[in-house]
């Protein structure tokens, strides 16, 4: 009888946990508190080296967000029958972006929300922490 292999995690570098983040994976999840309590919403976003951003509709998103609040984001692919994968956390800050001429280049930008129109309210995250792990193929 073979031995069970060993499940390896590895840590990305800071490099590649933005490069994943920002090429291969266009939905991911903003966890951030609300009355007291965590909460956790899925998202369409867009990164680059310095932020993400994201568009939301009024309610319970917006209204957490609107000022200037502490998240965390998470981005992970899977491959069950390889049992591999990733996972991407950024710790950071999220506000409203209200400039109205990046509003006016983000609504015309390739980002495309499954859930509101892009009119709505668009919310930077900026990068405070990122962090990334894989578990390679065997």
């Amino acid at each position: 009888m073979t031995e069970p292999t060993q499940t390896v995690v590895e840590d990305m570098s800071r490099s590649d946990a933005l490069d994943r983040l920002q090429r291969h994976g266009f939905v991911g999840r903003v966890a951030f508190i609300v009355a007291g309590r965590p909460m956790i919403m899925p998202v369409n976003y867009l990164a680059d080296g310095d932020a993400l951003v994201f568009c939301t509709g009024e309610g319970t998103k917006l209204s957490s967000l609107r000022g200037s609040a502490a998240v965390a984001f998470e981005v992970d692919d899977s491959r069950p029958l390889d049992h591999s994968g990733w996972s991407v956390v950024v710790e950071g800050t999220a506000s409203e972006i209200t400039d109205p001429e990046e509003l006016k280049r983000l609504r015309r930008g390739p980002l495309k929300s499954w859930a509101v129109r892009p009119t709505a309210h668009w919310i930077r995250v900026t990068y405070e922490h990122v962090s990334g792990r894989r578990i390679p193929a065997h």
